[in-house]
């Protein structure tokens, strides 16, 4: 496989950073991943930045995993970014101002694929699959786990995003 010519913009999971094993598996020659502390800052002050970040860095994909997938979903429709979303955090209970995601955040023209490993330990990933298969292409696959056993999979679904909604 060819490496992604689109930049990407990976956002990371709670207590997550660059060094995740979902970011170094992403196949691209311009991929980026800026930490942030989810647990010390409010839903809007994440909101603002993922906003200053997405206007600095203008990816063409937003890839996120667990919570990052959680705000690659509420960007995805602001910034009419396509996303590829891996186990997501639907209902984030870690924080009381973070809103679950709705039809509001799903129903929309911007192209989004999920990956989903149904053998995660932490969130139920049978319910998400239900959930978002209104809304998207959703790859689900029995086994692995809330981190990711086939984090290389997310390659694969980047290609089909640039091939069908880049035109690249």
């Amino acid at each position: 496989m060819n490496a992604c010519t689109s930049k990407i913009l990976f956002l990371h999971g709670l207590d997550s950073n660059r060094e995740s094993t979902k970011f170094h598996a992403i196949d691209a020659n311009q991929k980026f991943c800026i930490e942030i502390d989810y647990r010390n800052l409010n839903f809007q002050t994440v909101a603002n930045f993922y906003r200053d970040i997405i206007a600095k860095i203008q990816p063409e994909i937003l890839v996120g995993h667990s919570l990052g997938a959680y705000w690659a979903l509420k960007m995805s429709i602001l910034h009419k970014i396509p996303a590829i979303i891996a186990n997501p955090s639907l209902s984030p209970n870690f924080r009381e101002d973070y809103p679950p995601i709705d039809e509001d955040d799903l129903e929309h023209e911007v192209a989004q694929i999920a990956y989903l490993e149904l053998g995660d330990e932490i969130l139920d990933m049978y319910a998400v699959r239900e959930k978002l298969e209104p809304y998207m292409l959703v790859q689900a696959y029995e086994g692995g786990h809330h981190r990711l056993a086939s984090p290389e999979n997310l390659n694969s679904l980047i290609q089909h995003m640039q091939i069908h909604f880049l035109n690249k």
